[in-house]
């Protein structure tokens, strides 16, 4: 590979989030497994514990991730019976997620694990860089770019 295609390369705004989202995660997973989930399945708790239920486009929304990947991981959620799933009331092809009992419980079980993964973070990137952080990644969310894409799914 050339010096020019590696400059190109590190140049990439997609290529430095993704790495960066990816080392995190893993941080993040590390800390969490000994509750047995992953980053990704205690945000999809969380949410219901702080939003209440919600369709899964509404869940996909608040979440930014496809419905495909959304699903894949409500999957196991509902296995271990930490979330329900049903027709909503108001559009029966629609499927509304609720937290049970035993998702409150282990949201509140796994709450002290992600705030030590949030305290390691801080820690070693700074608080308030990660605050700045937070507010930049939410404006690039902001951006809208994603639904202005031919062909852009959610």
């Amino acid at each position: 590979m050339t010096s020019r295609a590696i400059t190109n390369l590190s140049l990439c705004n997609c290529l430095a989030l993704r790495q960066a989202s990816r080392y995190i995660t893993g941080v993040y997973d590390q800390m969490l497994s000994a509750a047995g989930l992953r980053v990704t399945q205690f945000s999809i708790l969380y949410k219901l514990s702080a939003l209440g239920p919600m369709t899964v486009n509404q869940m996909s929304a608040e979440l930014v991730m496809d419905r495909t990947t959304l699903t894949r991981n409500l999957k196991p959620l509902e296995r271990d019976e930490l979330v329900v799933s049903g027709p909503s009331e108001h559009d029966r092809r629609e499927r509304v997620i609720d937290l049970t009992p035993a998702g409150k419980a282990k949201v509140k079980a796994m709450l002290p694990l992600w705030r030590k993964a949030q305290q390691t973070f801080e820690q070693n990137f700074g608080a308030e860089r990660a605050d700045e952080l937070r507010g930049l990644l939410r404006d690039v969310v902001d951006t809208g770019i994603h639904e202005l894409q031919p062909g852009a799914r959610r």
